[in-house]
């Protein structure tokens, strides 16, 4: 008996032993903090080591073993650590993006590609673009941005993401009551419209801009569709050739501009040209030749209207395929998806993956996780 209890005596130690070597041996002391920009290594090491288990150098090191988010570092998308010595760790660390900002009460507002606020402060930080003509409540820190109108709430997240993926910042993006958008850049204003074709126009936009940026005036791409739509460009101060009925400023082509209907419309009007010149050479042969070449003539005719409805048939081919794109639908974590679509009766991305929190109502139409209804085929409102 004697013997069991020293031995059980004897592992308790030893367990005890191990504890303590585990709480009070393995404590961070030293934190190396990598991949951060607006935060400082002190702050980052202080938030995420802020509670005695957070402290403990073989736990911290278990819980961001992978590349996670941690709710006590809300502002980092991901966390990940690895140990340098039982009292010091390394971790990598990748911030929350910042794709716009609005000022409220004097302040800039910061906010990420889900709208959450990660900055408020009196710093205008390079690179971001300034949102104006918004009505937005009071934000609050980690919280999602209060705009009080979801439609312009949708469009402001995708506006200034496409902008900031395609490095191309304006001083600023305002939307009116109608939610068109303008941008700003220096001298020039370009007029976007409606959210129809935003990545066509900033595509367009970035590949225009060059010839017009040291000139003052206004780009009108409210039309435009990357299909046989102009875009055109009205200097300041210049006056115009505009004719009566005409379109003012400078036409301007852009990349993504499709002529395909211009060249059928071309060809369509050669073909009435020569069915009425060949109308009018049967006109002529019918008093010399008689009827045989008119049914020449007429089976002609045919051929051409066979053709031209062959073309009218491509074209509304081409803008059927042309109509088929995903649309933005919130899922049920707060993300933005802008290829969301409807595929045997699911809502899914462009994998094909199902998209939490959206469903297919009983009108075809797209809900998605904020119960927004969405057209699937133009990607607008259902009111």
């Amino acid at each position: 008996m004697n013997r069991i209890l020293r031995a059980i005596v004897i592992f308790l130690a030893v367990l005890a032993a191990a504890a303590l070597i585990v709480v009070y041996g393995f404590q961070i002391r030293h934190v190396t903090v990598e991949g951060n920009d607006r935060y400082s290594a002190d702050q980052i090491s202080s938030d995420l080591t802020s509670t005695s288990l957070l402290k403990n150098t073989l736990y911290f090191a278990w819980k961001y073993r992978s590349a996670v988010a941690s709710p006590e570092a809300p502002y980092l998308t991901s966390v990940k650590a690895s140990i340098q010595s039982p009292t010091s760790v390394k971790i990598t660390v990748v911030e929350s993006s910042l794709i716009g900002r609005v000022q409220v009460d004097g302040k800039n507002v910061y906010f990420d590609e889900n709208g959450i606020v990660q900055m408020i402060t009196d710093e205008v930080r390079s690179g971001v673009p300034l949102v104006t003509g918004v009505d937005t409540g009071s934000p609050e820190l980690y919280q999602k941005l209060p705009v009080t109108n979801t439609s312009t709430f949708r469009t402001m997240l995708s506006i200034t993401q496409l902008l900031i993926q395609s490095d191309f910042i304006p001083d600023s993006v305002s939307f009116d009551s109608s939610g068109n958008m303008t941008l700003r850049y220096g001298s020039v204003t370009v007029k976007l419209g409606q959210d129809e074709y935003l990545e066509e126009k900033i595509a367009n936009l970035v590949q225009i801009y060059p010839k017009i940026s040291s000139r003052t005036g206004t780009l009108n791409m409210e039309g435009f569709t990357g299909k046989n739509t102009s875009i055109t460009f009205k200097e300041t101060g210049k006056q115009s050739d505009e004719t009566e009925g005409g379109d003012s400023g400078e036409t301007l082509t852009g990349v993504g501009t499709d002529t395909s209907q211009t060249d059928a419309s071309a060809g369509s009007d050669q073909d009435s040209g020569t069915a009425e010149n060949g109308q009018s050479q049967n006109a002529d042969n019918q008093n010399t030749n008689g009827q045989g070449q008119d049914a020449d003539s007429q089976g002609q005719n045919e051929n051409s209207q066979n053709e031209n409805s062959q073309n009218e048939n491509s074209q509304d081919e081409d803008s059927s395929q042309n109509s088929t794109k995903g649309v933005m639908a919130f899922d049920s974590n707060g993300t933005l998806h802008y290829d969301a679509h409807i595929e045997n009766g699911q809502v899914v991305d462009a994998s094909g993956s199902p998209i939490a929190g959206c469903t297919v109502d009983e009108n075809g139409n797209i809900k998605d996780a904020y119960w927004n209804v969405i057209d699937p085929a133009t990607g607008q409102l259902v009111q």
